[in-house]
């Protein structure tokens, strides 16, 4: 299977590195230079299949690690097979203790099962450990938003809404907008759409990105005319016509609520 993928050159010189470091014979050299030929030419499964019969060959412990990473790579991002991925990662974490390889493992796997596999429970439990590491990592505020959202995701409104705060309370948090964002989303999955459009109303203020003003709008246009504020509703919804993602939602929108409006005057 072809790709245009980036070849990962960092794992590249990883293995070769550890093959010139190491003690090998000859032919196990040969072997893991070949599957790194394989990369290079696109030719990923094969790849795998030269990877997993290095491993059968009990090679050193750094060896594995690095191996395993690469195949975890291989089927999720070269390969999209992500449920394959997974074992390959978790094998690190029974094989290292080094903190690089453990969060740029979790890294790869709260990406997995957060965005693909949509397992917010798994990613709940990565991203927290992520978000708490210490020393602080570069991303730390990324894995911190994460982790509030797989909350949410996972219907517990009340942690939710207490990791979104703190979020929003930190200044210089990259996502603290955003997370006034999700303050308003849990009112409105809450029900409660007054607290909700009250919130929106000050993220619009802070928010630059036009798609996120729109599906903002979108859903406070949603709640007013759920609490049956139909004028106010009709502008919103007006507002994002020709921008919003689905026109002809919009349009269904305008026409029912435009049909509500002349009931209520007969």
């Amino acid at each position: 299977m072809k790709s245009n993928k980036p070849f990962n050159f960092f794992l590249y010189t990883l293995l070769v590195g550890a093959v010139i470091s190491c003690d090998f014979t000859p032919p196990l050299n040969k072997e893991i230079l070949q599957a790194q030929k394989y990369i290079i030419q696109q030719d990923y499964e094969t790849a795998i299949i030269k990877y997993e019969q290095i491993l059968s060959k009990n090679p050193p412990k750094e060896i594995k690690v690095k191996i395993n990473f690469q195949l975890g790579d291989l089927y999720s991002i070269y390969l999209s097979k992500n449920k394959k991925a997974l074992p390959y990662y978790k094998n690190i974490m029974k094989l290292s203790s080094d903190p690089l390889w453990l969060i740029k493992t979790q890294e790869r796997m709260g990406e997995i099962y957060f965005s693909y596999l949509k397992d917010y429970e798994k990613a709940q439990i990565i991203y927290e450990k992520l978000s708490q590491f210490k020393p602080r990592i570069a991303k730390q505020d990324f894995y911190n938003f994460r982790y509030a959202i797989s909350t949410l995701k996972n219907g517990q409104y009340t942690l939710a809404y207490q990791l979104f705060t703190e979020i929003k309370n930190k200044k210089n948090h990259e996502f603290r907008s955003r997370a006034i964002y999700y303050e308003g989303l849990i009112y409105f999955q809450e029900k409660k759409w007054d607290k909700a459009v009250e919130v929106w109303r000050k993220y619009l203020k802070l928010e630059p990105r036009r798609d996120n003003i729109v599906q903002t709008k979108f859903l406070m246009a949603n709640a007013y005319e759920t609490m049956e504020k139909l004028k106010v509703a009709y502008n919103l919804y007006y507002s994002i016509l020709g921008e919003y993602p689905n026109t002809e939602v919009i349009k269904n929108r305008l026409k029912a609520i435009y049909d509500r409006r002349v009931a209520r005057k007969r």
